[in-house]
C-alpha cells in the first residue's frame, strides 16, 4: 500500500483524485495538503477539500492549508485570465456554469491547524523512503518545502508531478500547462530536486490520443446503471455533465479528462504509463509564452547544460485499464459495500 500526501488546487478532476485516493484499496492518504491554484484562493480550495473528505464519510484525513500565493508570478492581467476564461464558459452556458467550481459552503470541520509545507516536512522526515508526494496543482508547497528541508529529497521515497507539456499544446500558452506556469520559480526547484520523480504531462491526459481515460456521459451512464446507492456517484453524475461539455466545446477533447486522478494512479501503479528513461527536466522563467515551458534534455548537445536525471516523463497511457480502475474504485463507495 502506497503511503501518500496528496497536495491540491481543488479545481474538478482534484476532487474527483481526493475521492478516488481516499477510497483506494491501494492508499492510504496520509493528508491532503492545498495550494493556490485552479479553484481561487486558499480558503476556497481547503473548503473544498473538507467538503470532499465529508462526502467521502473520511473526515479523520488531515487537511493542511498551504501557500496562498505563488513564489514570484506573473502580471496582474495574466493571472486573471482563468477568470476571464470564465466569463466566456457563463456567456456560453449561462446557468448550468454554476455547478463549475462554485464557492464552497462552509464546511463541517476546520482544517488541521498547522501549515501544509511544515506537516510535508515532519511526516516524510519522519518516515524516510515511505512517503510518496503527490503533487496536482502548482509546485509553491513542495518547492518551499525543499528550500525549508534540504534533506527532503533524499527521505522521499518518490515525487509524482502533474504538469508540463512536451508534444500536446499547452492550456497557457502554446508550450506551457498551468501547474507548471503558475509558479515557474516553484517548478524549477521541484523538477531539479534529487529525488526520483515521475512527470504526468498533457501528452497522456489531455490529448485525444489517450480518449480512453476521459470521463464521458456514458461512463457515467455506465456506472449508475450498477449503483444502488452511492452518494459520491449521485454528486459525479449532478457536477461533472458540465465538465465534460467545457472540455469537448472549448478543448476538442472527447470528454473530461482525468489528469489529477491519473498522477494519484501512478503512484501505486506506474505501469499504467510508458515513461521514458530517466531526465533531467527544467523549467524555463523568462518569457512571455515560454515562461513555465518544461525542457527535456535529451540527446546530446554542444553547449553546456543539464543536471540531475530524476524525471521520468509519462508519454503514453493504458486509458482503458486506468479508467476501469477509476470506476472500480468509486464503485466501493457504494453503501450497501461498505
Amino acid at each position: 500500500m502506497e503511503r501518500i500526501i496528496l497536495d491540491v488546487d481543488s479545481a474538478g478532476d482534484d476532487i474527483l483524485a481526493v475521492l478516488f485516493a481516499a477510497a483506494s484499496p491501494n492508499v492510504k492518504l496520509e493528508a491532503v495538503t492545498t495550494v493556490t491554484g485552479a479553484a481561487g484562493p486558499i480558503e476556497q480550495v481547503t473548503n473544498v477539500v473538507l467538503n470532499t473528505l465529508t462526502l467521502a464519510d473520511r473526515d479523520d484525513i488531515p487537511v493542511h492549508a498551504g501557500a496562498w500565493r505563488p513564489i514570484v508570478g506573473h502580471a496582474k492581467a495574466d493571472m486573471e485570465a482563468p477568470v476571464h476564461f470564465e466569463k466566456r464558459l457563463t456567456a456560453r452556458f449561462g446557468e448550468r456554469l454554476k455547478k463549475f467550481n462554485p464557492p464552497a459552503p462552509a464546511p463541517k470541520r476546520q482544517a488541521t491547524p498547522g501549515h501544509a509545507v511544515d506537516f510535508i516536512i515532519d511526516t516524510v522526515m519522519a518516515n524516510p523512503g515511505e512517503i510518496t508526494l503527490v503533487t496536482t496543482g502548482p509546485l509553491t508547497n513542495a518547492a518551499m518545502a525543499f528550500l525549508q528541508e534540504p534533506r527532503l529529497a533524499g527521505a522521499l521515497k518518490r515525487l509524482l508531478v502533474l504538469g508540463g507539456t512536451f508534444q500536446t499544446p499547452g492550456n497557457m500558452t502554446p508550450v506551457t500547462e498551468y501547474n507548471i506556469w503558475a509558479d515557474p520559480e516553484a517548478s524549477r526547484i521541484v523538477l531539479n530536486a534529487e529525488v526520483d520523480k515521475i512527470l504526468v504531462p498533457l501528452d497522456i491526459c489531455e490529448d485525444n490520443r489517450v480518449a480512453t481515460s476521459m470521463l464521458t456521459r456514458d461512463d457515467i451512464a455506465d456506472m449508475q446503471a450498477v449503483a444502488k446507492d452511492n452518494p459520491v456517484l449521485d454528486m459525479i453524475a449532478e457536477v461533472f455533465p458540465i465538465y465534460i461539455d467545457i472540455w469537448r466545446e472549448f478543448f476538442g477533447l472527447v470528454g473530461f479528462p482525468l489528469d489529477d486522478v491519473i498522477t494519484v494512479a501512478l503512484a501505486f501503479d506506474p505501469g499504467l504509463a510508458t515513461l521514458t528513461e530517466p531526465l533531467f527536466v527544467d523549467v524555463l522563467t523568462e518569457g512571455h509564452v515560454a515562461r513555465g515551458q518544461t525542457v527535456a534534455y535529451r540527446g546530446f548537445q554542444i553547449l553546456p547544460g543539464g543536471g540531475p536525471k530524476t524525471t521520468r516523463i509519462g508519454t503514453d497511457l493504458d486509458g482503458r485499464r486506468f479508467l476501469n480502475i477509476f470506476k472500480d474504485t468509486i464503485a466501493r463507495y457504494e453503501r450497501t459495500v461498505r
